[in-house]
């Protein structure tokens, strides 16, 4: 075995994967031969039990630019008081119901009982949540948080939604902005990359409505190809005037696994000394999957050495990736569309494996069993680890 990985920011999609049910128990290690492609019948499975974090959320309080009687907005430093709070990594503004207008911050400030956060642009009134460390969600705060508008004395503020996205993602890349004042004004914002300062896309926004939030989002494309891992940021200029830029990190692929895990050596390694086609990642027993690329579902089901396994084609790439030996039957299912992020099943040790592991693998073009190659994917997945 390699030394034990521990995915250190799960970011955008980690509250999301908690509020679709994932969950975490034991732990192992394996190597298992890629097999044929002959599908069978699945055994019969279980129900996963629902998430928890050993993080809660007990009361919310403004400490710092508060509005009247102690309510939050935009820039104030709001304190989330609760208990094992020393893990937050992120806190999720949820706002009304559904995800439409959830936004998320870094913790700044993080200590046993309580974390300390800087209130985003764009964020609304409702409960907040934290995304600890490992990438479990709390239950909302039973209290909401109360957001006003902020006062007018900046001409335009600006913000991003989260501080990292991913290709494929549910919720891509977006700059929130206001314009403030009385008067509408033209709206004009370069995305670029850095450190090159490479300009990829723009938009002209004519007459921008004074004193409504409003957004732009950028899927990670430009010239019809994915653009690569790194810092990007929204250069904004509002009635010619530049704005200082609002960075954020974008990544291609996410790390898979939401847990600690521990890369296999020797016959666990991609070839393995018997013609092993993927490589295989060690973690606790019900650890949550999720799909490292978004993509169509290739293939959902059951094989007697794979377990149960999921291929998918990536959108935007010309690479399949293949995930083996989960727990349970997939979460998803053969011809779905799934997004980077989106859970995909529970580390496991079904069809020939000893102990629980997640064995992975990469096509080239075409694809899996359909004349593409298997590649030595130890590489993506250190990088990904590091990353995500």
């Amino acid at each position: 075995m390699e030394g034990t990985w521990l995915r250190g920011k799960t970011r955008t999609t980690a509250y999301l994967v908690a509020l679709a049910g994932l969950c975490a128990p034991s732990a192992a290690h394996a190597q298992v031969t890629a097999p044929a492609p002959t599908a069978q019948s699945a055994p019969a499975v279980s129900s996963a039990p629902a998430p928890s974090s050993p993080a809660a959320v007990a009361t919310l309080q403004c400490v710092d630019r508060c509005g009247a009687a102690g309510t939050s907005r935009y820039g104030s430093l709001l304190r989330v008081r609760g208990k094992a709070l020393k893990q937050a990594d992120e806190i999720v503004f949820l706002g009304a119901a559904g995800d439409a207008d959830d936004v998320i911050a870094e913790a700044v400030t993080r200590r046993t009982t309580s974390a300390d956060v800087r209130v985003p642009l764009g964020a609304v009134s409702g409960p907040i949540a934290v995304v600890d460390r490992q990438g479990a969600l709390t239950a909302p705060s039973v209290a909401p948080l109360v957001v006003e508008p902020s006062p007018p004395s900046a001409p335009f503020e600006l913000g991003v939604r989260a501080p990292r996205a991913f290709f494929g993602a549910a919720q891509p890349a977006a700059l929130t902005y206001v314009v403030r004042g009385a008067a509408p004004a033209d709206v004009s914002i370069d995305l670029a990359r850095r450190p090159d300062g490479l300009v990829i896309a723009h938009w002209d926004i004519p007459q921008v409505a004074p004193e409504v939030p409003q957004r732009v989002t950028w899927d990670g494309m430009a010239n019809g190809k994915v653009q690569r891992t790194g810092t990007y940021e929204f250069r904004v200029t509002v009635g010619g005037v530049a704005q200082p830029p609002v960075v954020f990190d974008f990544a291609r692929d996410q790390f898979p696994v939401l847990g600690k895990v521990t890369f296999g050596t020797g016959a666990a390694a991609f070839g393995g000394g018997r013609g092993h086609q993927g490589h295989d990642v060690f973690a606790a027993c019900g650890t949550p999957l999720v799909a490292a690329h978004g993509g169509v579902v290739k293939f959902a089901g059951w094989h007697a050495r794979a377990g149960n396994y999921v291929v998918i084609d990536n959108h935007g790439t010309d690479t399949d990736y293949v995930y083996m030996h989960l727990r349970d039957v997939p979460l998803v299912a053969t011809g779905a569309t799934v997004f980077t992020g989106q859970p995909i099943g529970y580390v496991g040790d079904t069809g020939v494996a000893t102990g629980c592991h997640l064995h992975f693998e990469a096509w080239t073009a075409p694809g899996w069993q359909a004349g593409g190659a298997p590649i030595n994917p130890l590489a993506m997945l250190r990088s990904w680890a590091a990353n995500s």
